[in-house]
């Protein structure tokens, strides 16, 4: 019987998926205005605005990047914490220019895929020492980064759809 291996568990599906998601966040808020960029949520989104989740992105990507660097750098290194839940201050996003944190967030995610590009597989269960969770693998970062951006991508598309109701 062939081994079939779920979605987020194959590292050439991982990277497809990580390599399209800050194009996506892009097309998603290209051409809004500013005032559309900081308009907060509702409901479950309101305490988030489009910049905000690009800020977020590449805020997340770049502790990513360096977890998967300190990682393939050592046997089993401490690696810093990533919090994926945290949402940005709007003193960190309110002047940011959207451009700018997406090459940003488009160049560690870049980054980050061609590190793991030519990994030989057996090389994505080489694990860090994480603070709070113990050992993590590549595997699992690449895993939860892949679920990560799905998250923000349709909370993107909710804020989106939010604002073309009538009404709005």
């Amino acid at each position: 019987m062939r081994y079939v291996r779920q979605a987020g568990s194959d590292p050439s599906f991982l990277l497809k998926a990580l390599g399209e998601s800050s194009g996506d966040l892009r097309r998603s808020i290209d051409g809004l205005s500013r005032i559309e960029l900081l308009r907060t949520g509702e409901g479950f989104d309101e305490d988030w605005c489009l910049l905000a989740i690009a800020v977020h992105l590449r805020d997340t990507e770049e502790g990513i990047l360096e977890q998967v660097e300190a990682i393939l750098s050592g046997r089993e290194p401490e690696i810093r914490h990533v919090d994926l839940d945290d949402i940005p201050l709007p003193d960190v996003y309110r002047d940011a220019d959207e451009d700018r944190v997406l090459d940003e967030f488009q160049f560690y995610r870049r980054h980050t895929t061609y590190t793991l590009w030519d990994l030989p597989e057996r090389h994505w269960e080489r694990a860090g020492l994480h603070p709070y969770r113990g050992k993590l693998t590549i595997m699992e970062i690449a895993r939860e980064a892949y679920q990560h951006d799905l998250e923000h991508l349709w909370q993107a598309r909710r804020m989106l759809d939010a604002m073309t109701r009538p009404g709005r």
